[in-house]
């Protein structure tokens, strides 16, 4: 019964533009090609591929401590089945997409033939705390696979702009890789402008550490958009994601938040406490009403085993249950340490529940007394039965070419609230509205243009494709040289269009140690210096912020 229902996505239209694919010059294997679908290959010198190459990944190809993978934007890997590469703990990985150039993680099958879980995934690995010990990533087929330590600022490299498509084999019974794993990575890597789709598990799942992500998106996956355990402290905002109605995890349940602080809901520490902000997920019931026989989506958000997940200023709509929490989950609600606040969420008539299975039956069930009231006392919407249209970003969602912006009247347009400590970080960007998707631009101009893919199925990415037209209509650029640096370096970077506009520079621990830019801007190209005389060596991160952008890269300074 592998992946049960997305035999239909074979009958799929192409209805969105695609990025040109690559005439390559050659192929390449990557790993080790001998029949043995796990055979590992250890990667014991940096190594860096080429944009010209089309490669295909085989077995566990494991990246060494001390080494670098770099891969060029525009590289496209394909992966045959099992196939997982693995960056672990101490080693480096440099996969710099663009936003008209991203990298692709893909199946090895011709299109029309993908199904979720035709390959492994890809798995980053670090040194930052985790709340077990010395614990094998999720799929324990991954031999090397151990992660954690004691440094939560580690860095494990770069990775954005990237595609995965179709990840997620299925070794056994509740034994599959997950889109993107993320085991124990710290806060010095950079991690954003990524599309997880059609992936056999979570799309994502971080287990421990504290990297922080941002312009992040789950697609059709078939167990949970965003996975959390064993303790990962990380920040998230601007996610996006969709479900596909006909797929869904055939042995569990599929929800989009899933939380747990480890298996049994100890208290092992650090505990599970990510910090998530202008989310916006697409549930199935936003798609498609009713659902097909023998679906297995359940909730908005299972919170549970003594996760404190916090949620702030986002909408999740189309699931048909809301938020459930459970076991000492609810303890930290009640203790203020779990906080959902100025959220919008939509139940369905199949359970005949909305949010936290209603306001009065969080307040009659025993011990979660005034549950209700929590709920309530954080702005967010309690109504009886609520369908997905209200929250006012249309009568539904096209899988293929989604629109997920605010129509004019939403009451997610002006409504974020900042007020709140958890959001007193300067790595968030301070909003005026809630979900992922600023409603002043059309969908073409958001974040998501031209680098993701809603329709895999169909990309050749054999063969040259014909180009599309024209730029994204919000294009921004932000980079610096040289780096590693020391004690200056020359920033530059281009805005689309005159007015107010930030750029400011960050430590690891979200300090802000300059600002640089604090005004008008005119739009086009502008360069200045930056010093780091009197800051101490390490990885900082600079944002470039204005109206209806944000960009943010990492520098080195090496003293």
């Amino acid at each position: 019964m592998k992946k049960n229902a997305i035999a239909l996505l074979l009958g799929l239209v192409a209805t969105v533009a695609t990025l040109p694919a690559l005439a390559f010059v050659g192929t390449e294997t990557l790993g080790t090609n001998d029949g043995n679908p796990l055979a590992v290959f250890n990667q014991n010198t940096s190594r860096t591929l080429s944009p010209d190459t089309l490669y295909t990944l085989y077995g566990q190809y494991y990246v060494e401590a001390g080494q670098t993978l770099t891969i060029p934007a525009g590289t496209v890997i394909q992966g045959v089945p099992a196939a997982t590469l693995i960056v672990k703990p101490g080693s480096t990985i440099n996969a710099a997409g663009t936003w008209d150039k991203p990298i692709i993680f893909t199946s090895s099958e011709a299109p029309g033939n993908r199904l979720a879980g035709d390959w492994g995934g890809v798995v980053i690995l670090g040194r930052a705390r985790v709340n077990q010990l010395n614990p094998i990533i999720e799929g324990g087929i991954i031999s090397q696979g151990t992660y954690g330590g004691t440094d939560d600022d580690d860095n494990s490299g770069v990775f954005k702009y990237v595609r995965i498509e179709y990840p997620g084999y299925r070794f056994a019974l509740n034994n599959e890789i997950n889109g993107l794993t993320l085991g124990g990575v710290g806060r010095g890597t950079e991690i954003h402008h990524i599309q997880v789709s059609y992936a056999d598990d979570d799309s994502y799942e971080c287990f421990g550490g504290t990297v922080d992500l941002h312009h992040i998106v789950a697609f059709g996956g078939t167990d949970d958009d965003f996975d959390t355990d064993f303790g990962y402290r990380g920040k998230v905002q601007f996610a996006f994601a969709l479900r596909d109605p006909n797929t869904w995890d055939p042995t569990g349940e599929s929800n989009s938040f899933e939380s747990d602080n480890d298996g049994s809901g100890t208290t092992a520490w650090p505990q599970t406490a990510p910090v998530y902000s202008n989310v916006t997920s697409v549930g199935p019931l936003y798609v498609v009403d009713p659902l097909p026989a023998g679906q297995r989506y359940q909730h908005s958000a299972l919170i549970r085993r003594n996760s404190r997940t916090s949620i702030f200023n986002s909408v999740i709509a189309g699931f048909p249950r809301g938020i459930s929490l459970r076991n000492l989950s609810v303890t930290k609600a009640q203790q203020d340490t779990l906080r959902f606040e100025n959220n919008e969420v939509t139940g369905n008539y199949l359970y005949a529940t909305n949010m936290i299975h209603d306001r009065a039956n969080w307040n009659s069930v025993a011990g979660n007394a005034g549950l209700g009231g929590w709920f309530m006392a954080h702005a967010n919407l309690d109504t009886v039965v609520r369908v997905p249209s209200v929250v006012g970003l249309g009568a539904s969602i096209s899988l293929n070419s989604p629109d997920a912006v605010p129509q004019a009247g939403s009451v997610l347009i002006g409504s974020a609230d900042w007020t709140d400590s958890y959001l007193a970080d300067p790595y968030f960007q301070q909003v005026s509205y809630r979900g992922a998707f600023d409603p002043a631009l059309p969908m073409s101009r958001q974040w998501t243009a031209w680098w993701t893919n809603f329709n895999p199925q169909t990309a050749d990415y054999t063969m040259p494709a014909s180009a599309v037209g024209g730029t994204p209509e919000l294009r921004v650029t932000l980079g610096n040289q040289p780096n590693p640096f020391n004690p200056s370096t020359t920033i530059k970077f281009s805005v689309p269009k005159a007015g107010r506009a930030a750029l400011e520079v960050f430590d690891l621990r979200g300090h802000k140690v300059a600002s640089l830019v604090d005004g008008e801007l005119a739009a086009g190209d502008h360069a200045l210096q930056f010093s780091g005389e009197g800051l101490p060596s390490g990885t900082y991160f600079y944002r470039l912020s204005g109206d209806g952008y944000q960009v943010t890269e990492k520098m080195q300074l090496v003293k």
